[in-house]
């Protein structure tokens, strides 16, 4: 049956740069003839490829070599990249989109084939990429995906060189915003580690792994005229290195979102107004081995949530602006202020884990060993002191703190060789869903959790077939509720971002959702 379309033809027009405001700092500018920023990373990037990422830096890194159909303007709308504009069916399932005429960044013409390609690899089931599972609500991704029918029959096709038909499952507000993710982006056939072709504003120039990742000025890139900054260089940096050089004037820009600032420094750099703080649309959490004893037991999950003092933790160990958590989705996502639990509940923590006790028939002495896992920096070290101490001090049980380099964390986590971890979720786009499809199924390789709830699903199917904004929203806070109640995850404190930066360096936008765009990036006076 064909659809009726009706057009919307999406553009852009930047009349006026986007500029980070902030405090001024002492000294703290540039020579505004040299376009070149330095800025300080955790570490190497985990990959170049945007179908494997799953950090911050990481994210940011591709946002500056990879252009997707849309990109975000500076308030976080989507609005054209590759595509010059879409048409949308009446029922708001049909995506057509028609794409400009842009390069790679070897000359090579970029084609809606080269999305059809990347797309397929990523719904491959022989190929683990972490964020498949985005891809579920375009017709046909997930069986797919399950091998249970061939890529072409899905709701992807190419009708011709620029122009790109997507179907979708069930209509999908959010979905022109989805396609300014990194796992939507293009995939060059002949990409690989020596040869990164991409398609971005800007283009790899060099990676010395432990050392420096560079990248500079795309000349093929579509906008290239509006692109002022000549180089990007990411310094692979402890956090007190970072802060250090910052001040001898070796770095324009430190901390969020590519790295952090060391704790013992925050209130210095408020007192020296050089903080700059803004809200992230991010869930600082513990993901819980549901798989393993003793936290195959819900009560056990929840002793251990309710005995956590989170305002202890934001007031006097992060003392960033933090806000506590008792909910998984956080508030600039729109779906509720509720608190599914109170903070610090000692008493409810205790008798939940006598609940425990019972129902493992075991006791206290009895319980076996439990660890806390965490990739090694200074405010995850700092973090999993004080809950070691609160847990020992609530519920009379030993924590083993385990540090690990990141790497191993989440190899870690992706085998599931851990009881608790410290870990975190911010958002890719502005929609409570994206927070909530993380654990909808066990097998999602972003969950972790090993948890997996039919009635969750059901919900989460429902909220999928729902038009009305408000109905909708009413069947995800039923959702959330499900999950805090089995709390395969265990809310500690929602996310705020704290950098410090040169005054002089304008036009870089940086979204609540965690990455940094420096296409309209320039030294002013």
């Amino acid at each position: 049956m064909m659809h009726i379309k009706k057009k919307i033809l999406l553009f852009a027009v930047f009349s006026s740069l986007f500029f980070l405001e902030g405090c001024k700092q002492n000294n703290h500018s540039k020579d505004t003839s040299e376009e070149t920023v330095k800025i300080s990373i955790n570490g190497d990037p985990q990959t170049l490829d945007p179908r494997y990422a799953r950090t911050l830096d990481t994210v940011t890194i591709l946002h500056m070599l990879y252009e997707g159909l849309m990109r975000s303007d500076m308030h976080g709308r989507p609005i054209p990249g590759i595509a010059q504009s879409v048409e949308v069916s009446e029922d708001f399932k049909t995506y057509t989109f028609h794409l400009r005429n842009s390069l790679w960044s070897n000359g090579d013409p970029l084609t809606s084939q080269d999305f059809v390609e990347t797309w397929k690899d990523t719904l491959n089931p022989e190929i683990l990429a972490p964020n498949a599972y985005q891809f579920y609500l375009i017709k046909g991704a997930k069986a797919a995906k399950e091998g249970k029918i061939p890529f072409d029959k899905t709701g992807i096709k190419a009708i011709d060189p620029n122009t790109l038909v997507i179907e979708l499952e069930t209509p999908a507000p959010y979905f022109l915003e989805l396609m300014t993710v990194h796992y939507f982006y293009p995939m060059h056939k002949k990409f690989s580690a020596s040869n990164a072709i991409s398609n971005g504003p800007f283009i790899l120039d060099k990676w010395q792994k432990h050392h420096e990742l560079s990248v500079v000025k795309n000349p093929k890139y579509w906008d290239a005229p509006e692109v002022r900054l000549n180089k990007i260089s990411m310094l692979p940096l402890d956090e007190h290195t970072a802060l250090r050089m910052f001040d001898n004037g070796e770095l324009e820009w430190a901390g969020s979102p590519m790295g952090t600032i060391p704790q013992d420094a925050i209130q210095t750099l408020k007192h020296r107004h050089q903080l700059h703080i803004l809200p992230a649309a991010g869930t600082h959490w513990f993901r819980v081995n549901t798989a393993q004893a003793p936290f195959h037991s819900v009560k056990m999950r929840q002793a251990f949530a309710y005995a956590l003092d989170r305002k202890a933790i934001v007031e006097h160990v992060t003392q960033g602006n933090q806000k506590l958590a008792t909910a998984v989705v956080p508030p600039l996502l729109g779906l509720s202020t509720t608190s599914f639990f109170e903070d610090h509940d000692i008493p409810k923590a205790w008798y939940s884990f006598q609940e425990a006790l019972e129902e493992m028939k075991i006791s206290k002495d009895e319980l076996p060993g439990i660890s806390l896992c965490y990739a090694n920096n200074d405010r995850n070290h700092k973090i999993a002191q004080a809950v070691q101490q609160q847990w020992k001090k609530a519920l009379s049980i030993d924590v083993k703190l385990e540090s690990c380099e990141p790497q191993i964390f989440f190899d870690r986590l992706s085998r599931h060789h851990y009881q608790i971890a410290i870990g975190g979720w911010f958002a890719d786009f502005r929609d409570p869903i994206n927070f909530l499809e993380v654990f909808k199924y066990k097998n999602n390789s972003t969950n972790n959790t090993q948890w997996e709830n039919k009635e969750y699903i059901d919900l989460l199917n429902r909220s999928a077939n729902e038009t009305d904004h408000a109905k909708r929203f009413e069947i995800l806070k039923q959702a959330e509720t499900v999950l805090m109640n089995d709390m395969p995850v265990i809310p500690m404190f929602f996310g705020a971002f704290n950098y410090v930066k040169y005054d002089n360096l304008y036009g870089v936008y940086f979204s609540d959702l965690g990455y940094l765009d420096f296409k309209y990036a320039f030294y002013g006076k």
